[in-house]
């Protein structure tokens, strides 16, 4: 009896369920940093500049807001 060629993929469970995951957690944690940051720039007054590090962070939350899909940018 011959069996028909059929391709199966073997994948890895654990890198899917990782992957997705990482799709459902990354939004709210953004949401988390942010509010952290928030909290903290009103701490800090309206005249003082930000240090590098904190400067560096705000931008890589900016982005990667606006990837995910985070409110539109406003002017200055």
């Amino acid at each position: 009896m011959k069996f028909p060629r059929t391709r199966t993929v073997k994948g890895n469970s654990k890198q899917g369920s990782s992957l997705g995951k990482l799709l459902v957690y990354a939004p709210i944690a953004l949401e988390l940093l942010n509010l952290l940051r928030r909290s903290r720039k009103k701490k800090g007054g309206k005249y003082i500049k930000a240090r590098k590090r904190d400067r560096a962070l705000d931008f890589v939350l900016g982005q990667a807001q606006r990837r995910i899909g985070g409110g539109s940018r406003g002017r200055r």
